[in-house]
């Protein structure tokens, strides 16, 4: 059985590293597209099923952030952004505009590949392993409800909250230990198990993303409350519903 089948995108105007990552990513079975430019990008995501795509910040014409954008207007890939190792802000803005991952460049493969299978893994494309039996629990807390079973959040108006996959993991992390304090080292083995970097900043990133999407009237603390020194902590009781 192929390690890695999946259908990827590079998008970067090196091709030094389309050639390194498409040689690497071929050998363990997926099939990988390159493209250049926000033009080619398009191209390809028309005409192939495209399940993931590496994109790359500093682009010609229309950077990475934009092509995120359009990529998560459109398609439903997930998307893993190749940012420089010094720039902190690219790697914060990527995650807030809704991107799965990043990878540092200069990187290794094998540690794309790392992220690559933790990134498929959360947006539910493998078939081996159906999802367990508790997935189908709902939690109701601070009038929200999150239906595990499919992967929906609604308010207490019964809208639904845009979530993204990644956001969506975490937030079952919180409802499954409310108002208990959970490290930020938990979090990223609960969410990203041994792919997160133990200075990763996505978790702070998607409770702040959390905290956006999920507003509460009247509250005297936060929903999702900061523990100097500790990690986070849901503040509100929740209560579990076995369909």
């Amino acid at each position: 059985m192929p390690e890695f089948a999946c259908q990827i995108l590079i998008v970067d105007d090196e091709v030094a590293i389309q050639s390194m990552v498409k040689r690497y990513f071929e050998k363990r079975g997926a099939t990988v597209y390159c493209a250049g430019s926000g033009d080619e990008m398009h191209q390809i995501l028309q005409q192939q099923s495209i399940q993931l795509v590496f994109l790359d910040v500093h682009l010609p014409g229309k950077n990475g952030f934009e092509l995120l954008h359009e990529i998560k207007q459109g398609y439903s890939a997930g998307i893993i952004m190749l940012t420089s190792r010094n720039e902190l802000d690219d790697r914060i803005a990527g995650l807030e505009a809704g991107a799965d991952d990043y990878v540092p460049k200069p990187f290794e493969v094998s540690e794309l590949l790392a992220r690559s299978n933790a990134v498929i893994r959360r947006l539910g494309e493998s078939e081996e392993s159906p999802p367990p039996s508790p997935e189908t629990d709902q939690y109701h807390f601070a009038g929200y409800s999150l239906d595990c079973k499919v992967r929906q959040l609604h308010n207490a108006e019964q809208q639904l909250v845009d979530l993204s996959p990644a956001e969506f993991d975490l937030l079952k992390v919180f409802v499954k230990h409310p108002e208990t304090v959970l490290s930020r080292d938990y979090l990223m083995q609960q969410t990203r198990g041994r792919d997160a970097g133990p200075h990763d900043r996505a978790i702070d990133v998607r409770v702040g993303q959390l905290r956006k999407k999920l507003p509460i009237v009247e509250a005297k603390q936060p929903l999702f409350k900061t523990i100097r020194g500790g990690g986070y902590m849901l503040t509100e009781p929740v209560t579990r519903q076995s369909n």
